[in-house]
């Protein structure tokens, strides 16, 4: 009896599933989901379009499959059913995976004695949920069960520059709230403050109740700009209480390579509504700044030089000055001398990359400029000894003859 049950199940699994190689398909499965896409599947609430692979140990007769554990797919019906075959229907909604996986444990155990029959997530299906507040761009965003708070705000633009980031609502259809701070999770990785989106939530982002200002050598850059040209940014961000300037700065993504991380500070108005600086350094962990509503941070630039190098008048450093060219660089360094070979300039950026360059060449910061040196012959070089030596004999003859 137990036999026959289960030869009828492994027939209408097999049937189930698409024409094609076995092996194909049953590899296909483990492209779907990779080790980046961690999630509890206590969180994770299966759903309509849904898959799940079950394993069956043994492998399944008649399928070709060598492998002693095969694996098959299921969908979870538009009505969150999953129907496998043999076995009781089970209604899917409101369900977790983990409580899913424990309830095929059980039903395939209690049909077939001895069968132990695991399962998992192979695709998590598509929906869209609403976004609105104060993101860039509210409206519906297109998501899945694997996605994550900051991938579903990422998708309507991020917050925008007037939102709370600490107090993010989501909210179910039954009207309940929960309250999320996501820069917990983007400074300290705490996936509890950035959790898996349902079909059945919206996404909220409330107006900050207050604003800082972060302004200089962030790590943001602009592609229409030369490589290596930093820009100047600005930034505003919400205020949180008991934050530290260094911290700021981290959230606001970082420095860039042309800032200078000691000189940095905080402008702020004293109650008597003067501007006073209070400095920080982004490497001194033992000396912080605690922020204030209100408060502009300002991260300057470090003093930058592109080093020419070679046949020039003056080999030296030359202050970096954004957008200009070779010849620029050349002319500060006093230009070519009697030696140098024009037309096979070299340009090694800060990476080690060297290329040909033109004088008119925009220069990346932290750049050299090479002037190579023309060839000389062996006999010019001979040449300009023999000169030499004949014009030592001829003065030495010169003073004794006078004698």
């Amino acid at each position: 009896m137990l036999l026959t049950g289960l030869v009828s199940l492994i027939f209408a699994v097999t049937a189930s599933l698409p024409a094609g190689d076995w092996a194909e398909y049953s590899a296909d499965i483990e492209t779907i989901l990779t080790p980046m896409d961690y999630f509890d599947s206590k969180e994770y609430l299966v759903g309509p379009g849904d898959a799940i692979w079950l394993t069956f140990p043994g492998g399944v007769p008649f399928s070709g499959v060598s492998e002693p554990v095969s694996e098959v797919v299921l969908p979870v019906s538009l009505g969150g059913i999953l129907t496998i075959p043999g076995l009781p229907q089970i209604d899917t909604n409101g369900m977790s995976l983990y409580t899913l996986q424990e309830t095929i444990l059980t039903l395939s155990a209690r049909a077939f004695r001895g069968l132990i029959v695991n399962s998992g997530l192979a695709r998590s299906a598509y929906f869209q949920i609403p976004i609105t507040g104060q993101v860039v761009e509210p409206g519906f965003v297109t998501v899945n069960g694997l996605s994550r708070l900051s991938e579903a705000l990422a998708f309507a633009g991020g917050v925008a520059t007037t939102g709370s980031s600490s107090e993010i609502q989501i909210i179910t259809l039954d009207g309940d709230s929960t309250s999320y701070n996501i820069t917990e999770f983007t400074i300290n990785g705490d996936l509890n403050s950035n959790p898996l989106m349902q079909r059945t939530t919206r996404i909220h982002v409330h107006a900050a109740a207050a604003t800082i200002l972060i302004e200089g050598a962030l790590s943001k850059t602009s592609e229409a700009l030369p490589s290596g040209y930093s820009l100047t940014n600005r930034v505003m961000l919400e205020f949180i209480p008991g934050e530290t300037a260094k911290g700021a700065v981290v959230r606001a993504g970082g420095l860039s390579e042309s800032a200078n991380a000691d000189e940095c500070y905080v402008s702020r108005l004293n109650a008597d509504s003067v501007t006073i600086m209070l400095p920080f350094s982004m490497y001194d962990t033992a000396a912080f700044v605690l922020l204030q509503t209100g408060d502009k941070i300002v991260v300057p630039s470090a003093t930058a030089y592109i080093n020419v190098t070679g046949e020039v008048m003056s080999t030296m450093p030359v202050p970096y000055s954004p957008g200009m060219t070779v010849s620029y660089y050349l002319g500060m360094a006093g230009g070519f001398n009697a030696y140098a070979r024009r037309d096979n300039l070299k340009l090694i950026q800060s990476n080690g990359t060297s290329t040909d360059v033109e004088l008119t060449g925009i220069v990346p910061i932290g750049s050299t400029i090479e002037v190579p040196r023309i060839p000389v012959k062996f006999w010019e070089e001979y040449l300009v000894i023999l000169t030499g030596v004949a014009t030592v004999i001829i003065a030495y003859q010169s003073i004794f003859s006078t004698n």
